[in-house]
Order: C-alpha cells, then structure tokens, then sequence
C-alpha cells in the first residue's frame, strides 16, 4: 500500500486545475461523487440530484458501488452512473472511461458525499479538474478540497448534505 500511497501523492502534485470559489447561485456543472453500496445512500443521492436539476443545474454523479458487479436495481439513470470493484486496477484506483471522464470534466463544482473512508472516491476528487471541490473534513484531505464541512461521526449522510448546501448558499462572488 506504500507503493500506491506514493503513486498517489504524485499524481496528485501534478494535476493542473482552474482553481475558483464558485457560489452555488454560480454553478453551472456540478459533480456529484458517491458511495452508492448502500440502497438508502443512493436514494438519499438520487433526491438531492433531483433537487439540483430542479435548480436548472447540469449534474453529472459518479457512484461507487463496493462489490463486485452492479446490483440490478441500480440502473444509470437521471445522470446517475456508477462503478465498481470490478473496475478498480491493484492500487485500488479506478480505471475505467467513466471516471477518466468525470475526472476530467471542468465541473464548477465537484461535491464529494462520502462520509466515510473510501480511497477511490478519494482518489478521484484528489485529481480532479473541477474548479472548486467540496468534501468531508478531515486534516488528511486538506490539499484535494477547496472546502471541508466538519460533521460529527456518527452523522447523517442526509445531515451532510443539507451542511453542503447551507454553506455552498451562502457563499457570493
């Protein structure tokens, strides 16, 4: 894991990004990532997607599926795409067009809605192209995001992200 941690680091160092504070009254493309293994997660994910479109918001969302093939209730649909185990190499980073896609894609946001430890999910906000990244407080993730909303550990994913959207409303440009 050493290996991997390094390789990590070092890509990290080299990705070039459009670094901006984007207001949510601002953003045009949000990036939505997600740990989607658990039924109640990817519900909770897929009403706040609903409510961003709502918004008139360009949502792409990029879930994350722990096991090894996707469940059969979890379709893409509304923009909502996934990936899984089986798509990770050994060092556990994602490797498929789907996430070189949305790595790569310019988001005026990018939402990481993971409340827990998943390094691919890491991994890819860490090297993403978005403008302005958001994820979970911890001091381990301060060089990836541009901001961190500290939530207690025991919280709710739904808690989260109503934090999310308190703070991403209240900032102007």
């Amino acid at each position: 894991m050493a290996l991997a941690n390094r390789r990590f680091q070092k890509e990290v160092r080299s990705v070039h990004r459009n670094r901006m504070v984007v207001s949510m009254q601002d953003a045009k493309r949000i990036g939505v990532l997600y740990n989607a293994t658990e039924i109640e997660d990817f519900e909770i994910v897929k009403t706040y997607v609903r409510k961003l479109l709502g918004d008139k918001k360009e949502i792409t969302s990029l879930g994350f599926v722990d096991k090894k093939e996707l469940p059969a209730n979890q379709f893409a649909k509304l923009g909502l795409d996934f990936f899984t185990r089986k798509n990770l190499n050994w060092y556990m980073v994602p490797d498929s067009p789907l996430v070189t896609n949305f790595i790569n894609e310019e988001f005026d946001i990018l939402i990481n809605l993971n409340i827990g430890a998943c390094f691919p999910l890491q991994y890819i906000s860490a090297i993403s192209k978005a403008k302005y990244r958001v994820g979970q407080y911890n001091t381990k993730n301060a060089i990836f995001y541009d901001l961190m909303i500290h939530t207690p550990k025991n919280e709710t994913l739904k808690h989260f992200i109503e934090q999310i959207d308190y703070y991403l409303n209240k900032i102007t440009t």
